[in-house]
Protein backbone atom coordinates (compact mmCIF):
# COMPACT_ATOMS: atom_id res chain seq x y z
CA UNK A 1 0.00 0.00 0.00
CA UNK A 2 1.24 3.51 -0.76
CA UNK A 3 1.80 6.11 2.22
CA UNK A 4 2.63 9.46 2.48
CA UNK A 5 5.61 10.17 5.12
CA UNK A 6 9.25 9.39 4.67
CA UNK A 7 11.11 8.66 8.07
CA UNK A 8 14.53 10.23 7.63
CA UNK A 9 17.17 8.47 9.94
CA UNK A 10 18.26 11.77 11.45
CA UNK A 11 18.52 13.07 15.49
CA UNK A 12 15.40 14.40 15.85
CA UNK A 13 12.98 14.52 19.23
CA UNK A 14 10.95 11.56 17.42
CA UNK A 15 13.90 8.78 17.64
CA UNK A 16 14.35 6.11 14.76
CA UNK A 17 14.68 2.36 15.28
CA UNK A 18 17.46 2.67 12.67
CA UNK A 19 19.14 5.03 14.68
CA UNK A 20 18.58 3.35 18.18
CA UNK A 21 20.55 0.38 16.74
CA UNK A 22 23.70 3.01 15.38
CA UNK A 23 25.44 5.17 17.92
CA UNK A 24 28.12 6.53 15.76
CA UNK A 25 31.05 3.56 16.47
CA UNK A 26 32.79 2.77 12.94
CA UNK A 27 34.68 0.38 12.03
CA UNK A 28 36.12 -2.89 14.27
CA UNK A 29 35.48 -2.00 18.05
CA UNK A 30 38.39 -1.26 20.39
CA UNK A 31 39.59 -4.66 22.37
CA UNK A 32 39.17 -2.91 26.01
CA UNK A 33 41.70 -4.83 28.95
CA UNK A 34 39.91 -6.94 31.20
CA UNK A 35 39.31 -5.21 34.46
CA UNK A 36 39.65 -6.66 38.04
CA UNK A 37 36.57 -7.07 39.84
CA UNK A 38 36.93 -4.51 42.60
CA UNK A 39 36.14 -6.92 45.64
CA UNK A 40 39.05 -9.36 44.40
CA UNK A 41 41.43 -6.01 44.27
CA UNK A 42 40.52 -4.98 47.86
CA UNK A 43 40.65 -8.72 49.10
CA UNK A 44 44.52 -9.25 47.44
CA UNK A 45 45.21 -5.56 49.06
CA UNK A 46 44.24 -7.06 52.35
CA UNK A 47 46.10 -10.03 51.90
CA UNK A 48 49.34 -8.24 50.87
CA UNK A 49 49.07 -6.21 53.77
CA UNK A 50 48.62 -8.87 56.36
CA UNK A 51 51.96 -10.49 54.87
CA UNK A 52 53.99 -7.53 54.81
CA UNK A 53 52.80 -6.83 58.38
CA UNK A 54 53.72 -10.12 59.73
CA UNK A 55 57.23 -10.50 57.72
CA UNK A 56 58.43 -6.36 58.75
CA UNK A 57 57.24 -6.63 62.06
CA UNK A 58 59.41 -9.78 62.80
CA UNK A 59 62.53 -8.29 60.75
CA UNK A 60 62.30 -4.93 62.71
CA UNK A 61 61.95 -7.02 66.00
CA UNK A 62 65.16 -8.63 65.16
CA UNK A 63 66.64 -5.44 64.06
CA UNK A 64 66.38 -3.89 67.20
CA UNK A 65 69.22 -5.87 68.27
CA UNK A 66 71.27 -3.20 66.60
CA UNK A 67 70.20 -0.84 69.31
CA UNK A 68 72.28 -1.06 72.18
CA UNK A 69 70.51 0.59 74.43
CA UNK A 70 67.30 -1.33 73.84
CA UNK A 71 69.54 -4.11 75.84
CA UNK A 72 70.67 -4.18 79.76
CA UNK A 73 73.38 -7.60 80.52
CA UNK A 74 72.02 -9.46 77.33
CA UNK A 75 68.64 -9.05 78.20
CA UNK A 76 65.72 -7.00 76.43
CA UNK A 77 65.59 -3.82 79.17
CA UNK A 78 61.92 -1.20 79.21
CA UNK A 79 62.80 0.79 76.53
CA UNK A 80 63.57 -2.46 74.71
CA UNK A 81 60.09 -3.38 75.31
CA UNK A 82 58.21 -0.29 74.20
CA UNK A 83 60.00 -0.23 70.84
CA UNK A 84 58.79 -3.70 69.98
CA UNK A 85 55.38 -2.34 71.55
CA UNK A 86 55.34 0.26 69.28
CA UNK A 87 56.42 -1.02 66.30
CA UNK A 88 53.02 -2.68 65.92
CA UNK A 89 51.05 0.87 65.43
CA UNK A 90 53.98 1.26 63.02
CA UNK A 91 53.71 -1.50 60.60
CA UNK A 92 49.80 -1.37 60.63
CA UNK A 93 50.37 1.85 58.80
CA UNK A 94 51.37 -0.36 56.01
CA UNK A 95 47.70 -1.25 54.94
CA UNK A 96 47.40 2.26 53.85
CA UNK A 97 50.52 2.30 51.51
CA UNK A 98 48.75 2.88 48.87
CA UNK A 99 46.77 6.15 50.00
CA UNK A 100 49.44 7.30 52.20
CA UNK A 101 52.28 5.98 51.05
CA UNK A 102 54.54 9.07 52.90
CA UNK A 103 53.15 8.36 56.23
CA UNK A 104 55.50 4.86 55.53
CA UNK A 105 58.26 6.70 54.39
CA UNK A 106 58.71 8.89 57.22
CA UNK A 107 58.10 5.99 59.90
CA UNK A 108 60.26 4.18 57.78
CA UNK A 109 62.95 7.28 58.18
CA UNK A 110 62.50 7.18 61.61
CA UNK A 111 63.28 3.70 61.97
CA UNK A 112 66.03 3.28 59.50
CA UNK A 113 67.68 6.69 61.23
CA UNK A 114 67.29 4.89 64.69
CA UNK A 115 69.22 1.53 64.80
CA UNK A 116 68.63 1.15 60.55
CA UNK A 117 65.72 -0.84 60.05
CA UNK A 118 65.29 0.50 56.44
CA UNK A 119 62.59 -2.00 55.40
CA UNK A 120 59.25 0.06 56.21
CA UNK A 121 61.34 3.37 54.39
CA UNK A 122 61.64 1.17 51.48
CA UNK A 123 57.84 -0.34 51.19
CA UNK A 124 57.14 3.17 51.57
CA UNK A 125 59.89 4.60 49.03
CA UNK A 126 58.17 1.87 46.59
CA UNK A 127 54.79 3.37 46.35
CA UNK A 128 55.83 6.97 45.96
CA UNK A 129 57.94 5.99 43.08
CA UNK A 130 54.76 4.57 41.57
CA UNK A 131 52.02 7.01 42.44
CA UNK A 132 53.90 10.08 43.32
CA UNK A 133 54.30 13.11 41.40
CA UNK A 134 57.43 13.10 39.56
CA UNK A 135 59.53 16.31 42.03
CA UNK A 136 58.16 13.94 45.40
CA UNK A 137 59.42 10.80 43.56
CA UNK A 138 62.83 12.56 42.75
CA UNK A 139 63.09 13.60 46.50
CA UNK A 140 61.85 10.80 48.01
CA UNK A 141 64.53 8.51 45.92
CA UNK A 142 67.22 10.91 46.90
CA UNK A 143 66.61 10.88 50.78
CA UNK A 144 65.56 7.11 50.91
CA UNK A 145 68.95 6.35 49.05
CA UNK A 146 70.84 8.70 52.00
CA UNK A 147 69.60 7.19 54.32
CA UNK A 148 69.21 3.13 53.47
CA UNK A 149 73.01 3.61 52.41
CA UNK A 150 73.90 5.46 55.54
CA UNK A 151 72.21 2.78 58.09
CA UNK A 152 74.37 0.23 55.89
CA UNK A 153 77.48 1.87 56.15
CA UNK A 154 76.93 2.45 60.14
CA UNK A 155 76.32 -1.91 60.08
CA UNK A 156 79.21 -2.82 57.82
CA UNK A 157 81.20 -0.50 60.85
CA UNK A 158 79.75 -1.64 64.26
CA UNK A 159 80.45 -4.14 66.07
CA UNK A 160 79.45 -7.83 64.56
CA UNK A 161 76.97 -7.99 67.90
CA UNK A 162 74.76 -4.84 66.82
CA UNK A 163 74.49 -6.29 63.01
CA UNK A 164 70.84 -8.26 62.75
CA UNK A 165 72.56 -10.48 60.37
CA UNK A 166 74.69 -11.68 63.01
CA UNK A 167 72.39 -14.31 64.20
CA UNK A 168 73.33 -16.13 61.35
CA UNK A 169 76.88 -16.28 62.15
CA UNK A 170 78.17 -16.08 65.74
CA UNK A 171 77.67 -19.15 67.17
CA UNK A 172 75.79 -18.47 70.54
CA UNK A 173 73.29 -16.48 70.00
CA UNK A 174 73.77 -14.56 73.44
CA UNK A 175 76.42 -13.23 72.17
CA UNK A 176 74.60 -11.20 69.73
CA UNK A 177 73.40 -8.95 72.87
CA UNK A 178 76.32 -10.21 75.41
CA UNK A 179 78.53 -7.43 76.66
CA UNK A 180 81.63 -9.30 76.47
CA UNK A 181 80.95 -11.43 72.93
CA UNK A 182 84.09 -12.90 71.50
CA UNK A 183 85.21 -11.52 68.02
CA UNK A 184 83.95 -13.99 65.21
CA UNK A 185 86.39 -15.03 62.63
CA UNK A 186 86.99 -13.06 59.44
CA UNK A 187 85.42 -14.95 56.90
CA UNK A 188 81.93 -14.50 59.49
CA UNK A 189 82.71 -10.54 59.79
CA UNK A 190 83.08 -10.81 55.56
CA UNK A 191 80.35 -12.46 54.82
CA UNK A 192 77.87 -10.25 57.53
CA UNK A 193 79.18 -7.10 55.37
CA UNK A 194 77.87 -8.84 52.14
CA UNK A 195 74.85 -9.86 53.36
CA UNK A 196 73.82 -6.21 54.59
CA UNK A 197 75.61 -4.36 51.41
CA UNK A 198 73.46 -6.98 49.34
CA UNK A 199 70.43 -6.63 51.35
CA UNK A 200 70.43 -2.75 51.04
CA UNK A 201 70.67 -2.68 47.81
CA UNK A 202 68.72 -5.32 46.88
CA UNK A 203 66.09 -3.51 48.79
CA UNK A 204 66.78 -0.35 46.98
CA UNK A 205 66.50 -2.01 43.46
CA UNK A 206 63.32 -2.91 44.19
CA UNK A 207 61.93 0.10 45.48
CA UNK A 208 63.64 2.02 42.67
CA UNK A 209 63.95 -0.03 40.07
CA UNK A 210 60.72 -2.06 39.92
CA UNK A 211 58.69 1.11 40.89
CA UNK A 212 60.09 3.29 38.54
CA UNK A 213 59.02 0.47 35.61
CA UNK A 214 55.45 -0.08 37.47
CA UNK A 215 54.96 3.92 37.04
CA UNK A 216 56.11 4.04 33.40
CA UNK A 217 53.65 1.05 33.15
CA UNK A 218 50.66 2.84 34.53
CA UNK A 219 51.57 5.60 32.46
CA UNK A 220 51.67 3.80 29.58
CA UNK A 221 47.97 2.14 30.31
CA UNK A 222 47.28 6.20 30.50
CA UNK A 223 48.45 6.74 27.63
CA UNK A 224 46.56 4.05 25.88
CA UNK A 225 43.51 5.25 27.78
CA UNK A 226 43.80 8.47 26.67
CA UNK A 227 44.28 7.31 22.87
CA UNK A 228 41.76 4.82 23.26
CA UNK A 229 39.35 7.72 24.40
CA UNK A 230 40.90 9.98 21.20
CA UNK A 231 40.09 6.98 18.81
CA UNK A 232 36.36 6.56 19.87
CA UNK A 233 35.93 10.37 19.74
CA UNK A 234 37.42 10.91 15.87
CA UNK A 235 35.44 7.98 15.32
CA UNK A 236 32.08 9.45 16.37
CA UNK A 237 33.39 12.79 14.83
CA UNK A 238 33.66 10.86 11.43
CA UNK A 239 30.71 9.24 11.98
CA UNK A 240 28.73 12.57 12.36
CA UNK A 241 30.48 14.07 9.44
CA UNK A 242 28.88 10.89 7.55
CA UNK A 243 25.35 10.87 8.78
CA UNK A 244 25.68 15.39 8.17
CA UNK A 245 26.54 14.30 4.79
CA UNK A 246 23.95 12.27 4.14
CA UNK A 247 21.49 14.40 5.50
CA UNK A 248 22.08 17.36 3.53
CA UNK A 249 21.84 14.97 0.57
CA UNK A 250 18.78 14.00 1.27
CA UNK A 251 17.78 17.48 2.11
CA UNK A 252 18.93 18.93 -1.68
CA UNK A 253 17.25 15.32 -3.35
CA UNK A 254 14.00 16.44 -1.03
CA UNK A 255 14.11 19.59 -2.02
CA UNK A 256 15.09 19.69 -5.41
CA UNK A 257 12.39 16.78 -6.34
CA UNK A 258 9.33 17.37 -4.22
CA UNK A 259 9.62 21.34 -3.90
CA UNK A 260 9.30 21.57 -8.12
CA UNK A 261 6.28 19.39 -8.21
CA UNK A 262 4.49 20.71 -5.70
CA UNK A 263 4.95 24.08 -6.59
CA UNK A 264 3.78 23.46 -10.26
CA UNK A 265 0.63 21.49 -8.71
CA UNK A 266 -0.04 24.79 -6.69
CA UNK A 267 0.54 26.93 -9.71
CA UNK A 268 -1.86 25.11 -12.09
CA UNK A 269 -4.60 25.21 -9.52
CA UNK A 270 -4.47 28.82 -9.17
CA UNK A 271 -4.69 28.86 -12.71
CA UNK A 272 -7.79 26.43 -12.17
CA UNK A 273 -9.30 28.48 -9.29
CA UNK A 274 -9.34 31.26 -11.82
CA UNK A 275 -10.11 30.49 -15.05
CA UNK A 276 -13.24 28.12 -13.77
CA UNK A 277 -15.03 31.31 -13.05
CA UNK A 278 -18.43 29.92 -14.30
CA UNK A 279 -18.11 26.77 -12.20
CA UNK A 280 -18.06 27.54 -8.32
CA UNK A 281 -17.51 23.82 -7.84
CA UNK A 282 -14.28 23.22 -9.66
CA UNK A 283 -13.07 26.82 -8.33
CA UNK A 284 -13.81 25.62 -5.12
CA UNK A 285 -12.00 21.96 -5.62
CA UNK A 286 -9.18 23.78 -6.91
CA UNK A 287 -9.28 25.95 -4.41
CA UNK A 288 -8.87 23.45 -1.68
CA UNK A 289 -6.20 21.65 -4.28
CA UNK A 290 -3.92 24.89 -4.11
CA UNK A 291 -4.17 25.14 -0.15
CA UNK A 292 -3.20 21.87 0.16
CA UNK A 293 -0.04 22.25 -2.04
CA UNK A 294 0.61 25.42 -0.25
CA UNK A 295 0.22 23.70 3.07
CA UNK A 296 2.95 20.40 1.83
CA UNK A 297 5.04 22.92 0.80
CA UNK A 298 5.46 24.41 4.46
CA UNK A 299 5.96 20.87 5.75
CA UNK A 300 8.51 20.32 2.78
CA UNK A 301 10.43 23.30 3.73
CA UNK A 302 10.25 22.41 7.72
CA UNK A 303 11.43 18.50 7.05
CA UNK A 304 14.47 19.78 4.92
CA UNK A 305 15.33 21.61 7.49
CA UNK A 306 15.24 19.07 10.19
CA UNK A 307 16.82 16.72 8.23
CA UNK A 308 19.68 19.09 7.19
CA UNK A 309 20.31 20.04 10.90
CA UNK A 310 19.64 16.55 12.63
CA UNK A 311 16.64 17.82 14.46
CA UNK A 312 12.94 17.38 13.58
CA UNK A 313 11.52 19.36 16.16
CA UNK A 314 8.31 20.99 15.87
CA UNK A 315 7.84 24.55 15.00
CA UNK A 316 6.34 27.14 18.21
CA UNK A 317 4.10 28.54 15.45
CA UNK A 318 0.94 26.83 14.58
CA UNK A 319 -1.40 28.56 11.77
CA UNK A 320 -4.47 28.13 12.53
CA UNK A 321 -6.56 25.84 9.34
CA UNK A 322 -8.18 22.88 8.25
CA UNK A 323 -4.87 22.11 6.07
CA UNK A 324 -2.61 19.01 6.83
CA UNK A 325 -0.67 20.91 9.74
CA UNK A 326 2.77 21.49 9.75
CA UNK A 327 3.24 20.79 13.73
CA UNK A 328 2.07 16.58 14.21
CA UNK A 329 0.58 16.48 17.23
CA UNK A 330 -2.25 15.34 18.88
CA UNK A 331 -3.97 18.22 19.04
CA UNK A 332 -3.18 18.56 14.89
CA UNK A 333 -5.66 15.26 14.61
CA UNK A 334 -8.73 17.64 14.39
CA UNK A 335 -7.43 19.73 11.43
CA UNK A 336 -5.96 16.67 10.12
CA UNK A 337 -9.54 15.39 9.62
CA UNK A 338 -11.21 18.21 8.58
CA UNK A 339 -8.37 18.46 5.73
CA UNK A 340 -8.91 14.78 4.76
CA UNK A 341 -12.74 15.49 4.51
CA UNK A 342 -12.31 18.19 2.18
CA UNK A 343 -11.32 15.74 -0.45
CA UNK A 344 -14.97 14.26 -0.08
CA UNK A 345 -14.06 11.27 2.13
CA UNK A 346 -16.47 10.27 4.66
CA UNK A 347 -15.19 9.98 7.60
CA UNK A 348 -16.97 8.64 11.51
CA UNK A 349 -14.56 10.01 13.69
CA UNK A 350 -14.21 9.21 17.45
CA UNK A 351 -11.93 11.35 19.49
CA UNK A 352 -11.15 11.55 23.02
CA UNK A 353 -7.90 12.44 24.13
CA UNK A 354 -6.53 13.07 27.57
CA UNK A 355 -3.16 14.72 29.13
CA UNK A 356 -1.55 15.89 26.14
CA UNK A 357 0.59 17.89 27.94
CA UNK A 358 1.69 14.85 29.71
CA UNK A 359 2.13 12.22 26.58
CA UNK A 360 6.37 11.80 25.50
CA UNK A 361 7.06 14.03 22.78
CA UNK A 362 7.92 11.05 20.28
CA UNK A 363 4.62 8.90 21.53
CA UNK A 364 2.73 12.46 20.03
CA UNK A 365 4.15 12.53 16.68
CA UNK A 366 3.80 8.91 16.28
CA UNK A 367 -0.09 8.80 17.13
CA UNK A 368 -0.30 11.45 14.41
CA UNK A 369 1.59 9.74 11.72
CA UNK A 370 -0.06 6.20 12.38
CA UNK A 371 -3.79 8.88 11.94
CA UNK A 372 -2.40 10.22 8.68
CA UNK A 373 -1.04 6.71 7.13
CA UNK A 374 -4.40 5.27 8.20
CA UNK A 375 -6.54 8.19 6.21
CA UNK A 376 -4.26 8.34 3.67
CA UNK A 377 -4.87 4.68 2.87
CA UNK A 378 -7.91 4.58 3.07
CA UNK A 379 -8.41 7.46 0.24
CA UNK A 380 -6.02 5.64 -1.74
CA UNK A 381 -7.45 2.23 -1.80
CA UNK A 382 -10.88 3.08 -0.62
CA UNK A 383 -11.69 6.21 -2.64
CA UNK A 384 -15.70 5.84 -2.20
CA UNK A 385 -15.77 4.29 0.91
CA UNK A 386 -16.52 5.67 4.37
CA UNK A 387 -13.85 5.42 7.22
CA UNK A 388 -14.57 4.90 10.91
CA UNK A 389 -11.54 6.16 13.02
CA UNK A 390 -11.36 6.22 16.76
CA UNK A 391 -9.01 7.97 18.47
CA UNK A 392 -8.36 7.49 22.27
CA UNK A 393 -5.38 8.44 24.31
CA UNK A 394 -4.80 9.06 28.33
CA UNK A 395 -2.13 8.89 30.47
CA UNK A 396 -3.19 5.79 32.87
CA UNK A 397 -4.88 4.43 29.45
CA UNK A 398 -2.51 4.59 26.88
CA UNK A 399 -2.92 5.54 23.17
CA UNK A 400 -5.39 3.21 21.07
CA UNK A 401 -5.66 3.85 17.14
CA UNK A 402 -8.45 2.01 15.08
CA UNK A 403 -8.98 2.81 11.54
CA UNK A 404 -11.40 0.68 9.27
CA UNK A 405 -12.95 0.97 6.05
CA UNK A 406 -14.23 -1.70 3.87
CA UNK A 407 -12.53 -3.69 1.08
CA UNK A 408 -13.58 -2.61 -2.15
CA UNK A 409 -12.93 -4.70 -5.30
CA UNK A 410 -13.09 -2.36 -8.17
CA UNK A 411 -13.55 1.10 -7.95
CA UNK A 412 -16.85 1.96 -9.23
CA UNK A 413 -18.57 5.25 -9.29
CA UNK A 414 -18.47 7.80 -6.93
CA UNK A 415 -21.42 9.40 -5.79
CA UNK A 416 -21.04 13.04 -5.46
CA UNK A 417 -18.72 13.66 -2.40
CA UNK A 418 -19.89 16.66 0.16
CA UNK A 419 -19.28 20.12 -0.21
CA UNK A 420 -15.13 20.83 0.33
CA UNK A 421 -15.08 23.67 2.80
CA UNK A 422 -13.40 25.81 1.37
CA UNK A 423 -16.61 25.81 -1.46
CA UNK A 424 -18.93 28.48 -2.20
CA UNK A 425 -22.82 27.97 -2.11
CA UNK A 426 -23.76 26.73 -5.14
CA UNK A 427 -27.21 25.45 -6.60
CA UNK A 428 -25.22 23.25 -9.14
CA UNK A 429 -25.71 19.34 -7.99
CA UNK A 430 -25.46 16.06 -9.74
CA UNK A 431 -22.64 16.48 -11.85
CA UNK A 432 -19.90 14.04 -11.28
CA UNK A 433 -16.79 16.20 -10.62
CA UNK A 434 -13.18 15.14 -10.98
CA UNK A 435 -12.58 12.56 -7.95
CA UNK A 436 -11.08 8.73 -8.48
CA UNK A 437 -13.90 6.23 -8.79
CA UNK A 438 -15.76 7.38 -11.03
CA UNK A 439 -16.96 6.24 -14.57
CA UNK A 440 -15.86 9.18 -15.86
CA UNK A 441 -14.87 12.66 -14.19
CA UNK A 442 -15.75 15.97 -16.39
CA UNK A 443 -13.61 18.94 -15.81
CA UNK A 444 -14.80 22.39 -16.59
CA UNK A 445 -12.45 25.10 -17.25
CA UNK A 446 -12.05 28.88 -18.53
CA UNK A 447 -14.21 28.53 -22.15
CA UNK A 448 -16.64 25.92 -21.42
CA UNK A 449 -15.03 23.11 -22.51
CA UNK A 450 -14.97 19.68 -20.82
CA UNK A 451 -12.66 16.96 -20.84
CA UNK A 452 -13.35 13.06 -20.15
CA UNK A 453 -11.10 11.36 -17.58
CA UNK A 454 -11.54 7.47 -16.67
CA UNK A 455 -12.18 7.24 -13.39
CA UNK A 456 -10.46 3.82 -13.51
CA UNK A 457 -7.21 5.01 -14.65
CA UNK A 458 -7.11 7.88 -11.98
CA UNK A 459 -7.93 5.65 -8.84
CA UNK A 460 -5.84 3.09 -10.33
CA UNK A 461 -2.68 5.32 -10.62
CA UNK A 462 -3.42 6.56 -6.98
CA UNK A 463 -3.73 3.06 -5.38
CA UNK A 464 -0.81 1.92 -7.53
CA UNK A 465 1.66 4.79 -5.95
CA UNK A 466 2.42 3.45 -2.69
CA UNK A 467 5.19 0.97 -2.06
CA UNK A 468 4.01 -0.12 1.45
CA UNK A 469 6.83 1.38 3.18
CA UNK A 470 4.01 3.53 5.59
CA UNK A 471 3.13 0.44 6.70
CA UNK A 472 6.11 -1.37 7.81
CA UNK A 473 6.88 2.79 9.28
CA UNK A 474 3.77 2.12 11.39
CA UNK A 475 5.41 -0.89 12.70
CA UNK A 476 8.61 0.59 13.38
CA UNK A 477 6.85 3.17 15.38
CA UNK A 478 4.86 0.76 17.40
CA UNK A 479 7.75 -1.28 18.12
CA UNK A 480 9.94 1.59 19.45
CA UNK A 481 7.32 2.43 21.48
CA UNK A 482 6.49 -1.01 23.06
CA UNK A 483 2.85 -0.75 21.39
CA UNK A 484 1.13 -3.19 19.82
CA UNK A 485 -0.56 -3.62 15.91
CA UNK A 486 -2.70 -5.31 13.68
CA UNK A 487 -3.10 -4.62 10.39
CA UNK A 488 -5.17 -6.49 7.57
CA UNK A 489 -8.10 -7.73 6.28
CA UNK A 490 -11.02 -8.43 8.95
CA UNK A 491 -14.40 -9.32 7.61
CA UNK A 492 -14.47 -7.55 4.53
CA UNK A 493 -12.81 -4.48 6.15
CA UNK A 494 -9.20 -3.43 5.79
CA UNK A 495 -8.49 -2.82 9.70
CA UNK A 496 -5.40 -0.58 11.09
CA UNK A 497 -5.45 -1.17 15.15
CA UNK A 498 -2.46 0.37 17.00
CA UNK A 499 -2.19 0.53 20.68
CA UNK A 500 0.43 1.72 23.37
CA UNK A 501 0.77 1.27 27.17
CA UNK A 502 0.16 4.40 29.14
CA UNK A 503 2.47 6.95 30.30
CA UNK A 504 3.01 8.45 32.99
CA UNK A 505 1.85 12.09 34.16
CA UNK A 506 4.92 14.23 33.82
CA UNK A 507 6.95 12.08 31.57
Amino acid sequence: MAEQFLTPTVNGPEPSATAAGHRGRVGPPVARPRTIPRAVRIAGSILIGVVLFLIGFFASAMAVTAAPWAFSDGELNDAGIVTVLLLVPVWGLVFLRRRWPWALFVAGAVLTTGWGDAFLLLIGLFHLVIRASIRQAIIASAVGFALVAGSTVRMCLAPARHNPFGLFFLPDPAQVTGAEAAVPPDDSLLAMTIMTIAASTIGLGVSLGVGALLRRTRRMRSVESLAERQTLRNESLTAKLARQSERELLARELHDTLSHRLSVISLHSGALEIGAETDPEVASTAAALRQEARASLEDLRHLVGGVREGDLTDPSTHRGSVTPPNRASLQSIPQLIASVQTTGTIIRPSIIIQDVEHCPTGLDRAIYRIVQEALTNAMKHAPNSPVNLSVSVSAAGGARIVAANPITASPGPVQVPPRPQFAPDSTASGRPVSAAGSSTAQSSVAGGSAAQIPSAQVSGDLASSGSGAGLVGIRERVDLYGGSATIGARGGEFLVDVSFPPFPPGT
